[in-house]
Parts: C-alpha cells; sequence; structure tokens
C-alpha cells in the first residue's frame, strides 16, 4: 500500500473531520522523527460527507482535545486508504508503528501488511501535504 499523507492544523480541523477509511498520526516537532500517535478510522470525525457522524472515531466530545493539540503545535496527518483497502488497515497501523516507533506506547499485534510511505512530517515541499 502507498500512503499518501495531508496535512492537518488547527485552520483546517473541520477538513480533516470529514476524512474516511484512514490512517492518521499526530506530530509534534520536538518529538524529531518520532510521531506522537498513530490511529486508524473509518470515520475519523463527525463531519462526513453524508452528515453528521455520532460514530465517528473523534465525534463531538474529543474535538476539544484535537482543537488543543492542534493550537498547541501538533499537526495531523491523515492518509485515506479507501473503504474497498479498509479491511487491511490494521496491518498498515501495525506495519507503521513498527517502523516510526510513536512517543506513545501502542499495542503491538503480529500482523502487519507491507506500506510505501515517509514520515510526512520530514517531507518539505508544501504541495506534497497540504490541501
Amino acid at each position: 500500500m502507498h500512503l499518501v499523507w495531508n496535512r492537518f492544523d488547527y485552520q483546517t480541523l473541520d477538513e480533516a473531520l470529514s476524512q474516511s477509511f484512514c490512517l492518521y498520526v499526530f506530530h509534534h516537532p520536538v518529538d524529531g522523527d518520532r510521531p506522537f500517535y498513530i490511529g486508524k478510522a473509518k470515520l475519523f470525525g463527525t463531519k462526513q460527507k453524508s452528515g453528521y457522524a455520532g460514530t465517528a472515531r473523534y465525534n463531538s466530545g474529543y474535538v476539544h482535545l484535537i482543537a488543543g493539540m492542534l493550537r498547541s503545535g501538533f499537526s495531523l496527518y491523515i492518509a485515506e486508504v479507501g473503504a474497498d483497502h479498509f479491511d487491511d488497515v490494521e496491518g498498515y497501523e501495525q506495519e507503521l508503528i513498527a517502523q516510526w516507533n510513536p512517543i506513545r506506547p501502542q499495542r503491538i499485534k503480529v500482523v502487519r501488511k507491507p506500506v510505501a510511505s515517509v514520515r510526512p512530517w520530514e517531507v518539505t515541499t508544501k504541495e506534497c501535504l497540504e490541501k
């Protein structure tokens, strides 16, 4: 799987909340080449194209936490894998955890799937990351 990451910040949070079938990474510059956290979500936030999604990974009760992280210097990177590949998303997530060694301890599983990706916070060309 080849991942294409999009960068989101506080100003583009609403757009991030519309993402679905994705992997996501929180990164803060003080952490250097390691992300803070890597995750997966069928529905990342509540602002889905189909309307409000209360079952989103980050529903309305958690949006203030993401907003606070983004205001304090974190960046959020999201790579959509699509509905067709979402059955394998846990394997992709586990591969990224193994490769990137996040700051926040995360559950490690045996299942891993090959992922082609660079650490998105290390890419400096704006057009490669930002929508």
